[in-house]
Protein backbone atom coordinates (compact mmCIF):
# COMPACT_ATOMS: atom_id res chain seq x y z
CA UNK A 1 0.00 0.00 0.00
CA UNK A 2 1.74 3.48 -0.96
CA UNK A 3 0.93 6.91 0.95
CA UNK A 4 -2.72 7.41 1.05
CA UNK A 5 -4.32 11.18 0.56
CA UNK A 6 -7.34 12.92 1.21
CA UNK A 7 -9.67 14.56 3.06
CA UNK A 8 -9.25 13.10 7.25
CA UNK A 9 -6.13 11.13 6.53
CA UNK A 10 -2.59 12.18 7.90
CA UNK A 11 -0.90 14.12 5.80
CA UNK A 12 1.98 14.96 7.81
CA UNK A 13 3.86 14.80 11.31
CA UNK A 14 6.16 17.27 12.78
CA UNK A 15 8.29 17.16 16.21
CA UNK A 16 8.64 20.07 18.53
CA UNK A 17 11.45 19.98 20.59
CA UNK A 18 13.26 22.96 23.18
CA UNK A 19 16.76 21.30 21.83
CA UNK A 20 16.49 20.86 18.14
CA UNK A 21 20.30 20.28 17.40
CA UNK A 22 20.19 17.08 20.04
CA UNK A 23 17.14 15.95 18.96
CA UNK A 24 17.97 15.90 15.03
CA UNK A 25 21.41 13.90 16.42
CA UNK A 26 18.95 11.19 17.78
CA UNK A 27 16.67 10.38 15.46
CA UNK A 28 19.36 10.62 12.68
CA UNK A 29 21.59 8.19 14.49
CA UNK A 30 18.30 6.10 16.10
CA UNK A 31 16.69 5.73 12.46
CA UNK A 32 19.15 6.70 9.58
CA UNK A 33 17.04 9.77 8.81
CA UNK A 34 17.75 12.89 6.35
CA UNK A 35 17.23 15.86 7.98
CA UNK A 36 17.63 19.04 6.41
CA UNK A 37 17.23 22.47 7.51
CA UNK A 38 14.27 24.08 5.63
CA UNK A 39 13.61 27.59 7.57
CA UNK A 40 15.18 29.53 9.48
CA UNK A 41 15.10 33.04 11.56
CA UNK A 42 14.82 34.55 15.24
CA UNK A 43 11.19 33.53 15.90
CA UNK A 44 11.51 30.27 13.73
CA UNK A 45 13.59 26.56 12.97
CA UNK A 46 12.26 24.11 11.01
CA UNK A 47 13.90 21.04 9.51
CA UNK A 48 12.07 18.38 7.08
CA UNK A 49 12.52 14.49 7.62
CA UNK A 50 13.12 12.27 4.69
CA UNK A 51 14.03 8.24 5.41
CA UNK A 52 15.17 6.05 2.08
CA UNK A 53 13.72 9.27 -0.37
CA UNK A 54 10.54 9.60 0.96
CA UNK A 55 9.28 12.50 3.28
CA UNK A 56 8.24 11.57 6.78
CA UNK A 57 7.43 15.26 7.84
CA UNK A 58 9.23 17.86 10.24
CA UNK A 59 11.08 18.97 13.52
CA UNK A 60 10.64 22.25 15.25
CA UNK A 61 11.82 24.25 18.00
CA UNK A 62 9.00 25.32 19.90
CA UNK A 63 7.06 27.95 18.94
CA UNK A 64 6.43 29.31 22.72
CA UNK A 65 7.04 28.10 26.31
CA UNK A 66 3.35 26.40 26.65
CA UNK A 67 3.93 23.83 23.75
CA UNK A 68 4.40 20.34 25.02
CA UNK A 69 7.50 18.52 23.59
CA UNK A 70 5.60 16.16 21.05
CA UNK A 71 4.95 14.41 17.63
CA UNK A 72 2.09 15.68 15.82
CA UNK A 73 -0.42 14.35 13.37
CA UNK A 74 -1.91 16.55 10.58
CA UNK A 75 -4.95 15.56 8.60
CA UNK A 76 -5.41 16.63 5.03
CA UNK A 77 -8.02 19.18 4.00
CA UNK A 78 -9.17 20.19 0.91
CA UNK A 79 -10.31 23.66 2.25
CA UNK A 80 -8.52 24.73 5.59
CA UNK A 81 -11.00 27.37 6.20
CA UNK A 82 -14.00 25.36 6.24
CA UNK A 83 -12.46 22.81 8.37
CA UNK A 84 -11.52 25.43 11.15
CA UNK A 85 -15.58 26.17 11.23
CA UNK A 86 -16.41 22.48 11.00
CA UNK A 87 -13.77 21.63 14.27
CA UNK A 88 -14.99 24.18 15.94
CA UNK A 89 -18.88 23.32 15.47
CA UNK A 90 -18.25 20.43 16.45
CA UNK A 91 -16.90 21.07 19.74
CA UNK A 92 -13.35 21.41 19.21
CA UNK A 93 -11.05 24.28 19.12
CA UNK A 94 -8.52 25.61 16.71
CA UNK A 95 -5.24 27.66 17.69
CA UNK A 96 -4.45 29.65 14.91
CA UNK A 97 -6.43 31.33 11.72
CA UNK A 98 -4.97 29.61 8.77
CA UNK A 99 -1.47 30.12 8.40
CA UNK A 100 0.74 29.81 5.04
CA UNK A 101 3.40 27.84 4.77
CA UNK A 102 5.71 26.64 1.85
CA UNK A 103 3.02 24.44 -0.70
CA UNK A 104 -0.10 25.57 1.50
CA UNK A 105 -1.53 26.12 4.74
CA UNK A 106 -1.52 24.66 8.41
CA UNK A 107 -3.35 25.43 11.80
CA UNK A 108 -3.22 23.48 15.31
CA UNK A 109 -6.70 22.35 16.94
CA UNK A 110 -7.60 19.53 19.40
CA UNK A 111 -10.48 17.51 19.43
CA UNK A 112 -13.03 16.34 22.35
CA UNK A 113 -10.64 14.33 24.41
CA UNK A 114 -8.44 17.02 24.49
CA UNK A 115 -6.33 15.75 21.98
CA UNK A 116 -3.12 17.77 19.95
CA UNK A 117 -3.37 17.89 16.06
CA UNK A 118 -2.65 19.72 13.01
CA UNK A 119 -4.72 20.75 10.02
CA UNK A 120 -2.67 21.15 6.74
CA UNK A 121 -3.78 21.85 2.66
CA UNK A 122 -1.57 21.73 -0.16
CA UNK A 123 1.15 19.68 -1.53
CA UNK A 124 4.06 18.30 -0.13
CA UNK A 125 2.30 15.43 1.81
CA UNK A 126 4.79 12.39 3.50
CA UNK A 127 4.93 9.79 1.02
CA UNK A 128 6.68 7.41 3.64
CA UNK A 129 4.22 5.31 3.85
CA UNK A 130 2.91 2.16 3.13
CA UNK A 131 6.85 0.68 1.67
CA UNK A 132 7.57 -1.17 4.90
CA UNK A 133 10.80 0.35 5.18
CA UNK A 134 12.62 0.53 8.37
CA UNK A 135 12.05 4.31 9.81
CA UNK A 136 8.76 4.94 7.67
CA UNK A 137 5.45 5.91 8.92
CA UNK A 138 3.03 3.09 9.17
CA UNK A 139 0.27 3.81 11.67
CA UNK A 140 -1.32 6.26 13.61
CA UNK A 141 -3.19 5.90 16.38
CA UNK A 142 -5.54 7.72 18.77
CA UNK A 143 -5.33 6.84 22.37
CA UNK A 144 -8.76 8.51 23.81
CA UNK A 145 -8.90 8.93 27.42
CA UNK A 146 -12.59 9.98 27.92
CA UNK A 147 -16.00 10.79 25.53
CA UNK A 148 -15.13 7.61 23.08
CA UNK A 149 -18.29 7.68 20.96
CA UNK A 150 -18.51 10.89 20.99
CA UNK A 151 -14.80 11.68 20.11
CA UNK A 152 -15.43 9.34 17.00
CA UNK A 153 -18.78 11.02 16.13
CA UNK A 154 -16.44 14.16 16.01
CA UNK A 155 -13.87 12.38 13.43
CA UNK A 156 -16.64 11.32 11.69
CA UNK A 157 -18.35 14.85 11.34
CA UNK A 158 -14.89 16.67 10.63
CA UNK A 159 -13.44 14.71 8.51
CA UNK A 160 -16.23 12.37 7.11
CA UNK A 161 -13.61 9.75 8.61
CA UNK A 162 -14.74 6.16 7.64
CA UNK A 163 -14.78 4.01 10.72
CA UNK A 164 -14.64 0.07 11.01
CA UNK A 165 -15.29 -1.22 14.19
CA UNK A 166 -12.65 -3.85 15.23
CA UNK A 167 -14.44 -3.97 18.63
CA UNK A 168 -16.96 -2.78 20.40
CA UNK A 169 -17.53 -3.93 23.87
CA UNK A 170 -17.52 -2.17 27.38
CA UNK A 171 -14.30 -4.12 27.66
CA UNK A 172 -12.41 -3.23 24.78
CA UNK A 173 -13.57 -1.05 22.08
CA UNK A 174 -11.22 -0.37 18.92
CA UNK A 175 -12.32 1.73 15.30
CA UNK A 176 -10.43 1.73 12.39
CA UNK A 177 -10.08 4.40 9.87
CA UNK A 178 -9.02 4.57 6.05
CA UNK A 179 -9.86 5.78 2.74
CA UNK A 180 -11.92 2.22 2.14
CA UNK A 181 -12.85 -1.01 4.49
CA UNK A 182 -9.35 -2.37 3.03
CA UNK A 183 -6.53 -0.18 3.44
CA UNK A 184 -6.98 1.17 7.23
CA UNK A 185 -3.90 3.64 7.83
CA UNK A 186 -5.18 4.17 11.60
CA UNK A 187 -7.12 3.46 14.53
CA UNK A 188 -9.12 4.91 17.46
CA UNK A 189 -8.57 2.63 21.22
CA UNK A 190 -10.84 2.95 23.89
CA UNK A 191 -8.38 3.40 26.89
CA UNK A 192 -10.75 5.20 29.28
CA UNK A 193 -10.91 1.94 31.19
CA UNK A 194 -6.91 1.79 31.70
CA UNK A 195 -5.36 4.64 30.65
CA UNK A 196 -1.87 4.13 30.50
CA UNK A 197 0.64 5.82 32.64
CA UNK A 198 3.39 6.65 30.30
CA UNK A 199 0.93 8.85 28.57
CA UNK A 200 0.75 11.16 32.10
CA UNK A 201 -3.14 11.51 31.25
CA UNK A 202 -3.48 12.93 27.93
CA UNK A 203 -5.28 11.44 25.11
CA UNK A 204 -3.00 11.99 21.96
CA UNK A 205 -2.45 11.04 18.62
CA UNK A 206 0.48 8.37 18.92
CA UNK A 207 3.07 8.43 15.76
CA UNK A 208 4.18 4.69 14.72
CA UNK A 209 7.40 4.13 12.90
CA UNK A 210 8.46 0.66 11.03
CA UNK A 211 11.36 -1.01 12.82
CA UNK A 212 13.37 -4.19 11.84
CA UNK A 213 13.57 -5.56 14.82
CA UNK A 214 11.96 -4.35 18.52
CA UNK A 215 14.83 -5.63 20.56
CA UNK A 216 17.47 -4.41 18.71
CA UNK A 217 15.68 -0.86 18.23
CA UNK A 218 15.07 -0.47 22.17
CA UNK A 219 18.48 -1.32 23.11
CA UNK A 220 20.10 1.18 20.48
CA UNK A 221 17.38 3.67 21.91
CA UNK A 222 18.28 3.45 25.26
CA UNK A 223 21.88 4.11 24.12
CA UNK A 224 21.01 7.07 22.73
CA UNK A 225 19.12 8.25 26.24
CA UNK A 226 15.44 7.46 24.83
CA UNK A 227 13.37 5.46 27.11
CA UNK A 228 11.46 2.18 26.72
CA UNK A 229 7.61 2.49 28.39
CA UNK A 230 6.37 -0.86 27.40
CA UNK A 231 6.66 -3.54 24.55
CA UNK A 232 4.72 -6.29 23.41
CA UNK A 233 5.67 -9.15 21.26
CA UNK A 234 3.89 -11.98 18.68
CA UNK A 235 0.60 -10.20 18.54
CA UNK A 236 -1.14 -10.78 15.40
CA UNK A 237 -0.05 -7.35 13.91
CA UNK A 238 3.88 -7.57 14.55
CA UNK A 239 5.99 -6.84 17.88
CA UNK A 240 5.62 -3.22 19.32
CA UNK A 241 7.42 -0.58 21.51
CA UNK A 242 6.22 2.58 22.99
CA UNK A 243 8.86 4.93 23.79
CA UNK A 244 9.72 8.32 24.81
CA UNK A 245 13.10 10.28 22.94
CA UNK A 246 15.36 11.86 25.90
CA UNK A 247 13.20 15.04 25.52
CA UNK A 248 10.16 13.72 26.37
CA UNK A 249 8.65 13.06 22.79
CA UNK A 250 6.33 9.59 22.93
CA UNK A 251 6.46 7.46 19.66
CA UNK A 252 5.50 3.76 18.90
CA UNK A 253 8.05 1.36 17.27
CA UNK A 254 6.50 -1.89 15.59
CA UNK A 255 7.84 -4.80 13.12
CA UNK A 256 4.83 -5.65 11.26
CA UNK A 257 3.75 -9.19 10.72
CA UNK A 258 4.67 -9.84 6.57
CA UNK A 259 0.89 -10.52 6.65
CA UNK A 260 0.21 -6.85 7.75
CA UNK A 261 0.82 -4.28 5.56
CA UNK A 262 2.34 -1.15 6.69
Amino acid sequence: MTAQHGKGLPAWVDLAVDDIATAKEFYEQLFGWQIEKMADDETFTYYTITNQGASIGGMMGKMNPYQPTAWLTYFETPDIEQSIVDVNNAGGKTYLPATDMPGGKFTFASGLADEPFGLVEGTGMFTAFGRNLAGDLCWFELEVGKNFPMVAKFYEDVFESRLTKVADEDTFRYYTFGPDDQRQVGGFYDASLEFPSYLNGQSQWAVTFVVEDVNEFTTRLTELGGTVDSTSFDTPYGDFAMVHDPQGAFFVAMRPEPSQPA
